[in-house]
């Protein structure tokens, strides 16, 4: 079992603070090898997208960009209220757009969908004590990660996916899948 975690970010003030041209912000140790965060200033120029400082997010694994987030905003609070209105990307190529949902003290209504243009869904969700990664082609559903210790397996995963939980795990999201009473 491995598990997915930032190797490297960077400092605190660069973090928190809006991009102003592409840079590298994190990498992150994956079974695949690292994935690189670059992030840079959104390209939408509506005064929404310019007040909630949009970002657009890019990881990089094996010098090829696998996930981009289009309208991403500032790591933490910022990020969380744009995923629970609504982001969209590309994820190896395939357009997605994602959402969290709820603040419910029922785990099964808390989550974050990601709904791919070729039919595909990946769901991260709350089982009991564990959060899972689902893929639901076709009807059915296939846990294909979850956490163990603290950490999401990532053993056995393709390159999308590896991103995918790249981007939750370092932006933090799945902070959106924790209790809503953890904040007290």
């Amino acid at each position: 079992m491995s598990s997915i975690t930032p190797t490297w970010r960077t400092p605190w003030r660069a973090w928190t603070a809006p991009a102003r041209t592409r840079a590298r912000h994190a990498e992150i140790a994956t079974p695949l090898g690292a994935c690189t965060l670059f992030r840079e200033p959104g390209r939408r120029l509506s005064a929404t997208a310019k007040a909630e400082a949009w970002e657009r997010w890019q990881f990089v694994l094996g010098g090829e960009s696998v996930l981009t987030v289009d309208d991403a905003a500032l790591p933490g609070h910022g990020l969380k209220v744009r995923m629970r209105r609504g982001v969209r990307g590309t994820l190896d190529g395939v357009p997605f757009t994602a959402q969290a949902r709820g603040r419910s003290l029922l785990a099964r209504r808390r989550g974050i969908r990601f709904t791919l243009d070729d039919g595909r869904t990946l769901s991260f969700t709350v089982h009991r004590l564990h959060r899972h990664l689902v893929r639901e082609t076709a009807g059915t559903n296939e846990v294909i990660s979850r956490t163990r210790g603290g950490g999401w397996e990532a053993a056995g995963l393709d390159r999308g996916v590896t991103a995918l939980l790249c981007f939750v795990t370092v932006a933090g999201l799945d902070r959106l899948l924790d209790p809503p009473l953890w904040d007290l």
